[in-house]
């Protein structure tokens, strides 16, 4: 009897066949690449605005303890003068390092780095003085107006929050401007580093050009606080500790009216 072998065939893929589904692979990362961006970007957004309100309601603790005042800032003498205010919050934060930075803040590694804190008596980061090196910063820069307030450069200067009337309507921080072409420029690094405005806000004399000059008035603004890192705007954190995110066309359209949204709220 003869065994007759049998010969079994795989048929492999055709050309056209393994296109469609190269394809198709394609269309569908297409289709949820934005999806995935987006979650993410949403949950940078989401992590930034927890960050700055559990800065704002460390502020809040410190200044119960301290009878209301505010940590201190540039400008403002105290024992604690050398330390930027947002170390100050040390005792009163569950961690300070996990809350200083927002996650979408492009120079975030560079403000980790730090400045000097001590005003502004810039001093070299190897300096034989601790006091007097560079200390960690923060992507949260502080209202002028309420930072201002022991040597006012306004009347509605406020150095004490219980002497705040309207918490909820009363800014207390800001997201910090970042500029792009720091990341590639060591001049605009130590100029990120070093600016007076390192951990507040002139915000007194922004609405100084009103009404001749409103484009100079946004131009001081977005020299200090980032107009839009979320898509649309940037968080603002409240007296009271709650936290808004405010839309860069909101911002335009105050500086038309002439409404000076940093002042405190009567």
């Amino acid at each position: 009897m003869t065994r007759c072998s049998t010969h079994r065939f795989r048929r492999g893929f055709t050309l056209v066949e393994l296109l469609v589904v190269i394809a198709i692979i394609a269309t569908l990362t297409g289709l949820l690449l934005p999806a995935v961006q987006s979650a993410r970007a949403a949950g940078r957004r989401t992590q930034c605005a927890n960050n700055i309100r559990q800065v704002a309601l460390g502020i809040i603790t410190y200044s119960d303890a301290h009878r209301g005042r505010f940590p201190s800032r540039t400008h403002t003498a105290s024992e604690d003068e050398h330390l930027h205010w947002i170390e100050q919050l040390a005792p009163f934060v569950e961690s300070v390092d996990s809350i200083r930075r927002c996650p979408d803040d492009l120079l975030g590694d560079l403000r980790m780095q730090g400045l000097p804190g001590s005003g502004e008596d810039y001093a070299d980061p190897l300096h034989s003085d601790p006091a007097k090196r560079f200390t960690p910063q923060t992507s949260y820069v502080a209202n002028g107006y309420l930072s201002f307030a022991d040597n006012a450069t306004s009347s509605k200067g406020i150095n004490n929050l219980n002497k705040v009337p309207a918490r909820s309507k009363t800014v207390m921080l800001f997201e910090k401007f970042s500029n792009p072409a720091a990341l590639s420029s060591l001049t605009l690094q130590l100029a990120e580093l070093r600016g007076s405005h390192f951990d507040h806000t002139h915000s007194p004399e922004w609405f100084r050009w009103f009404p001749s000059r409103k484009d100079r008035v946004l131009r001081d603004i977005s020299a200090e606080i980032q107009l839009v890192r979320h898509g649309q705007g940037s968080h603002f954190a409240y007296a009271d500790g709650h936290v808004r995110l405010v839309d860069e066309t909101q911002i335009g359209t105050w500086v038309d009216e002439g409404f000076d949204f940093a002042a405190p709220a009567p």
